[in-house]
């Protein structure tokens, strides 16, 4: 293939990206304008052709699980909430909507206690994005490259000794914003939690639907996905209880 070929295959590659900006873009403005006054069913139709297009943000979901509150389906509100903190945990605003949302569910399931510190270290990572970690990692390392420069040319052994400690606490600090970046984004690709979608769901002891029934969840309860088992997914709820319900009952987070 010649230059010339090459030339023009880049220049129609960045014409199609600039394209479905433009698209997503003008879709997004329509979208929200139509939120701005009142047209929640126009908003979520145009949301749902951008998250269709293979666009995610925080913003786009959080915005989706306004739509879907706003028209009263509180499945899809909590779903779509979820999936904004999926994205950023951090969200206040995803975070605090969420509860409001559950308030609306029947379900009122007790969480298990969790080690303290395993607690702390979540809501350590849980005060950023991937992506946040990951500047902030880039920042560290950076800062670890700077400290490691002064260390060998500080013209006095206290200034070295000052810097080459800086530079270990730093470079431990830059481990942990790697491991909190790639542990977000692990959690953002994982498809182990899903959100209950019909008004009634039984719980069942065995992957058919002759098992008994343990109990029953409703519409927007959360549940994590253990295993698959054709049509049935064996889950577990929050306070410790497990069964087997329908995958049609649920959706992915």
């Amino acid at each position: 293939m010649d230059m010339k070929r090459i030339f023009t295959l880049i220049l129609l590659v960045f014409s199609l990206v600039n394209l479905y900006a433009d698209e997503k873009g003008e879709l997004w403005t329509k979208a929200n304008d139509a939120y701005s006054m009142g047209q929640y069913e126009t908003a979520l139709n145009d949301y749902m052709e951008i998250e269709k297009n293979g666009y995610q943000s925080y913003k786009l979901y959080y915005n989706m699980g306004n739509a879907w509150y706003k028209t009263g389906n509180m499945g899809k509100a909590i779903l779509y909430y979820e999936k904004a903190l999926k994205l950023n945990p951090a969200g206040e605003d995803a975070l605090n909507n969420l509860q409001i949302a559950k308030l609306q569910t029947l379900d009122k399931i007790d969480v298990l206690p969790e080690f303290i510190v395993s607690t702390w270290i979540k809501d350590i990572r849980n005060l950023m994005s991937s992506n946040g970690w990951g500047y902030t990692a880039v920042g560290l390392f950076a800062v670890v490259c700077i400290l490691l420069l002064l260390f060998k040319f500080a013209p006095t052994t206290g200034g070295r000794k000052l810097s080459f400690v800086l530079a270990c606490v730093a470079f431990l600090f830059f481990i942990f914003a790697v491991l909190f970046a790639f542990s977000l984004r692990a959690k953002a690709k994982s498809e182990d939690n899903a959100v209950v979608m019909v008004p009634v769901s039984n719980v069942k002891s065995a992957p058919n639907s002759t098992g008994n029934n343990l109990f029953i969840l409703h519409e927007g309860s959360k549940v994590e996905i253990l295993e698959q088992a054709g049509k049935w997914c064996r889950i577990e709820i929050s306070d410790g209880r497990q069964g087997w319900l329908e995958e049609k009952d649920i959706e992915v987070i």
